[in-house]
């Protein structure tokens, strides 16, 4: 049937949207956030699964192309060969530095009592017209530690550790479902996102995903170079007691920027105070500084990207915030978490920063 004509033809249908609006997603994160953070102990070896996954996905993927395989087959082959190399370098590192610990141990305390002994000097210190001799202060430290015995502390340590080998089995056990389903899980993801918001996420990712790819694989390509660099450092060179487990020790500690460094310098302090002299020391403390260059300015700049321009006080503030709300996951997620956000908001503001606002 024809139209009249001067009547208004029917407005074309619109998209369909959802009905959940700002404020619903708004409480949906909050009730998200609450739940996260009641378990946020539990989530330790999910996030390694996912990061594991997260990394090999590229692998993954052109092992597909060029063998012509199914994605789980692939991925198989990728994780045993990633247990093997994680067995092998476990063992590795487990038989000297099971050797290491115990030689750490036994001497544990005269190394304790001469780092005292050379920061109050053989007189001791006097605090408040009280004299505290090294002895003082070895014998305190010694009654904290039956303290600590009394109210439990080493049976919290040793569930700590019963924790620990639990959550290494438990990742070992998600990161191939992870690495084997991750893009179907990413898909699920996003499709519990409402529809008419889908568009803005899906044209941040692509941008998102590369830069926290490269830090995750950056970070572990910065552990293992301290860590080795100083264990050639420590050990052959220096020959240092406990040499493996001081540079596992100090490579692990980069993971945590500004406070990781500051820690890990503390500790070769403590072990440049027991060299028999000073030039010795002075060599140990040298090289420390090299190997901290070498990291700063040329090792992390160029493995780890966007992480690497964030400001001091962004990484500071975030691990603080992080630490404090979600332990020891946020402490691991405050880096990535502010790349996610600075990227995000740079594409969907689409305005730098003006280069007279820059600080070199």
């Amino acid at each position: 049937m024809r139209q009249r004509s001067g009547q208004p033809s029917p407005a074309a249908p619109g998209p369909l949207r959802s009905r959940v609006g700002g404020w619903p997603i708004a409480a949906a994160l909050a009730v998200i956030a609450i739940i996260l953070y009641i378990i946020r102990y539990a989530l330790l070896p999910f996030v390694f699964a996912i990061a594991i996954a997260f990394v090999t996905d590229p692998l993954i993927r052109a092992g597909q192309r060029r063998l012509g395989l199914p994605r789980w087959v692939v991925g198989a082959l990728i994780y045993a060969a990633l247990v093997l190399l994680f067995a092998a370098t476990l063992y590795a590192i487990g038989s000297n530095a099971a050797h290491d610990l115990m030689q750490l141990v036994q001497r544990g305390p005269a190394i304790i009592h001469k780092f005292v002994e050379s920061v109050v000097g053989p007189n001791g210190v006097n605090v408040f017209g009280t004299t505290y001799t090294a002895d003082d202060i070895m014998r305190a430290l010694a009654a904290i530690g039956d303290k600590l015995v009394e109210i439990g502390a080493v049976v919290q340590i040793g569930k700590l550790g019963v924790g620990a080998i639990f959550g290494l089995f438990l990742t070992l056990v998600l990161a191939p479902y992870f690495m084997i389903s991750g893009p179907r899980l990413a898909a699920g993801s996003i499709w519990l996102i409402p529809p008419e918001r889908r568009k803005s996420v899906t044209d941040v990712l692509p941008k998102i995903i590369p830069a926290l790819r490269r830090y995750l694989l950056g970070i572990f390509l910065v552990v293992v170079y301290t860590s080795l660099v100083a264990w050639i450092g420590f050990g052959p060179i220096f020959g240092l007691p406990g040499a493996v487990v001081l540079a596992v020790t100090i490579g692990i500690l980069e993971i945590i920027p500004v406070v990781g460094p500051i820690s890990a310098a503390a500790l070769v302090g403590i072990v440049a105070a027991q060299q028999a002299t000073l030039a010795g020391a002075g060599l140990l403390m040298g090289f420390v500084l090299a190997l901290r260059l070498s990291i700063d300015n040329l090792v992390g700049p160029i493995v780890l990207g966007q992480a690497a321009r964030l400001h001091p006080v962004v990484v500071i503030t975030g691990f603080v915030f992080g630490a404090m709300l979600f332990g020891a996951v946020g402490l691991l997620l405050a880096v990535p978490t502010a790349v996610c956000i600075k990227i995000a908001l740079q594409h969907y503001y689409a305005e730098p920063i003006r280069p007279e606002e820059r600080q070199d």
